[in-house]
């Protein structure tokens, strides 16, 4: 009787659907007879919604026609269902209509150019699968379940867009199996179809502000798009956060975190291994977003992010509250702006805006577009960190560059009252070089605020006055220290760089996949957290050190690590002792902070501003001679390289100074050892007959038209 009641079913909906399509003229479409599409007329926006679509649902769960008549696409432009849709007088819900799942082409129709930014480009990327592989049925893998129900499985993915139906046995009753769509992440794979774009008023506007809406996932905890788990929206505009739903922001209403803004679950629906719905098996694509959780860049807690939140003692008690962010940030305000200044009413309470170059993955993107303090600048809400988006452009490829990898339009904009440069330079203002490629955006981030060239353009040119605090050089400027610059350089001194590091570059180490999850990938972890492992598999290749790098950091086997194909077995430090390139660093470092304290400086790097008058850390040295500034910048530029590297003891391994760049570290903490040793205290031990690392290149002219102008014995 049930199977006799299925047949029956079926045969009155296939009646049911041929009386319409036939009754909507959509019939035969043999030799001679006319697209039915093509004759269509438009219904008008409202017949959509009164004949059939008042209460319908879109793909994400939303009311179609509640959605749609509050998004900005149509209170602003005026945009109606047909112009996406196509035109619809044949249609009423099952005959003909040109775009029933609009594609990212159609989408294109309109964002050509001719409104704020032109996104033809997206079809040239990988998400716009220009290839168009998979092919549209995802192969004829049928097992373990029917082609269509793998087809369906595949489209979360491939095509987020395809709604299926099937019949009472799993058949794929639609789409037909000749009509699927080409796979592609279009548009509306992201932004939210049918509301893309809502708008708020903001203190620092005199209009409204818009901010693009995406659409919603179902994201399960360790971040994979499945049938589990609650809807997760990505935020860009985050309301009852650090900002109301009014635009306004009321400080006692930030709680806990729930300023943070999400949006990298959006690209965490796909790029992570899941689950698939009907066969149970493991889906095939890399796990991203899992190993990004366990970066560095996805750290909430740590300082870059902590302390510049809207909550700073949420993450850590002890942060700096003077680096609370007071959303919204508006990018285009700033002393230097084209619009007017922030003031008490406008970016109220900020006083970050040089720091959000780096310290929240979404104002970085203004300095990465060279938008900043204009008002092409972007509006930001919420704390984020260093987000999918910050390093990848969804929208196009850049030339020379791949996976989306965004490339700044500026990478060093400096300006000071004693020096103002700019363009695809380090800070020492001398060229990035080509073959930095895709990690160029690790080098816009990665190399520090100062450099050698601007410590003497500010502080030690002729006729400068040295007076204030310490001269900064800022944390991590490994990407600097891999190419070899922005550390002090003395004139008549050589400079060498590791080339082959360079050549493997930042994602060669960083990025490789390692024996575990929780190194290489997006982790970006060459030594595990446990060092239980190291992400040895680039380093120990035939042509560099051909399996002589440990596999374990356990017993510190990676910090002693010494290779003598690469670097001769010298005592570089002079100890007596060909040791570990880390603990040769280290000894060097520590050698020129106990030079610096016989100069009564005392250094340590857990308490700002790093350089006092004596042991007990309480007062800023600021009694600076050349000398001493030269080699106190070099120093913290050695050492920054590895947050909270306490060096109070000899042997204390610096390994990420020793990966970099071995070389420029060991030349530069040489350097400045013997120019403060002739300029400081006598009795030091004399290193000049200890060997240094070969240059190739000369030290960087700071001053050309006095031929240097360094001043090394002043």
């Amino acid at each position: 009787m049930h199977k006799m009641l299925k047949i029956f079913l079926l045969i009155l909906i296939s009646a049911f659907a041929l009386m319409f399509v036939n009754g909507c003229g959509s019939g035969s479409k043999g030799p001679g007879a006319q697209d039915p599409i093509a004759q269509a007329a438009e219904a008008g926006s409202s017949s959509c919604i009164i004949a059939c679509h008042a209460a319908s649902v879109d793909i994400t769960g939303n009311v179609i026609a509640n959605v749609w008549s509050v998004t900005t696409h149509t209170t602003d432009q005026g945009v109606q269902c047909e112009n996406c849709h196509g035109a619809a007088s044949l249609h009423w819900g099952l005959g003909p209509i040109s775009f029933p799942i609009p594609q990212a082409a159609r989408c294109l129709t309109c964002h050509d150019g001719s409104d704020t930014e032109d996104k033809s480009a997206f079809l040239d990327t990988e998400h716009g699968n220009p290839n168009l592989t998979p092919d549209k049925i995802f192969s004829e893998i049928v097992t373990p379940v029917s082609t269509g129900r793998h087809i369906e499985e595949c489209s979360v993915c491939h095509n987020p867009n395809q709604t299926f139906d099937f019949d009472f046995d799993g058949n794929m009753v639609k789409p037909g199996i000749n009509e699927l769509q080409d796979p592609q992440v279009s548009c509306a794979s992201c932004h939210d179809a049918h509301q893309t774009q809502a708008k708020v008023m903001i203190a620092q506007r005199a209009a409204p502000v818009s901010y693009p809406n995406f659409r919603k996932f179902v994201v399960n905890p360790t971040g994979e798009q499945d049938s589990l788990g609650t809807p997760l929206t990505p935020f860009i505009y985050q309301p009852n956060g650090a900002v109301e739903a009014s635009g306004t922001l009321i400080a006692a209403n930030v709680v806990g975190s729930n300023n943070e803004l999400n949006i990298e679950r959006l690209c965490a629906a796909c790029h992570t291994v899941g689950t698939f719905k009907n066969s149970g098996g493991s889906t095939h694509q890399n796990d991203v977003y899992a190993q990004w959780l366990q970066s560095g860049h996805a750290d909430r807690t740590a300082a870059a992010f902590g302390e510049f939140s809207a909550n700073p003692q949420y993450y850590d008690p002890g942060f700096d509250i003077d680096h609370t962010t007071s959303y919204p940030i508006d990018m285009s305000l700033s002393s230097f702006s084209s619009t007017g200044p922030a003031n008490t009413t406008r970016n109220a309470g900020n006083n970050n805006f040089i720091c959000y170059k780096y310290h929240n993955g979404l104002t970085s993107l203004a300095y990465q577009e060279n938008v900043e303090g204009t008002p092409a600048a972007p509006v930001v809400f919420g704390d984020v960190t260093v987000t999918c988006i910050t390093c990848h452009d969804p929208h196009r490829d850049v030339p020379g560059q791949t996976n989306n990898t965004r490339k700044p339009v500026v990478m060093t904009k400096y300006s000071s009252a004693q020096v103002s440069f700019s363009g695809n330079v380090f800070l020492d203002n001398t060229p990035v070089p080509a073959e930095t490629g895709n990690e160029t955006i690790c080098v816009f981030c990665h190399q520090g605020r100062e450099s050698g060239f601007t410590l003497y353009k500010r502080k030690l040119a002729p006729g400068t006055t040295i007076t204030g605090n310490f001269f900064n050089s800022h944390y991590l400027g490994t990407g600097a220290m891999l190419w070899g610059r922005n550390a002090f350089e003395y004139g008549g001194k050589q400079y060498g760089a590791v080339v082959e590091h360079q050549q493997t570059n930042c994602n060669g180490c960083h990025m490789s996949e390692g024996a575990r999850d929780d190194v290489g990938g997006h982790t970006w972890k060459i030594i595990s957290d446990d060092d239980a492992v190291v992400n040895n598999a680039t380093c120990n290749t035939a042509a560099c050190h051909n399996g002589r790098v440990p596999a374990t950091n356990s017993g510190g086997e990676f910090d002693n690590f010494r290779d003598a194909v690469f670097d001769p077995v010298n005592d570089y430090d002079g100890n007596g002792s060909a040791q570990g390139i880390p603990v040769e660093i280290s000894n060097l470092s520590i050698q020129l902070k106990g030079l610096l304290q016989a100069n009564g400086v005392f250094y340590n790097d857990l308490e700002y501003p790093y350089y006092f008058t004596s042991g007990t850390y309480a007062t800023a040295f600021t009694a600076w001679t050349r000398p001493t500034l030269k080699a106190a910048f070099n120093l913290n530029f050695v050492i920054k390289g590895l947050p909270t590297l306490l060096i109070t003891q000899v042997g204390q391994p610096n390994t990420t100074a020793a990966v970099h760049n071995y070389k420029y570290l060991i030349q530069i903490l040489r350097d400045s050892y013997d120019n403060l040793q002739a300029n400081g205290v006598a009795g030091q031990t004399n290193r000049s007959a200890q060997p240094r690392p070969a240059g190739t290149r000369p030290a960087t002219n700071y001053d050309p038209q006095i031929g240097g102008g360094y001043h090394p014995n002043q």
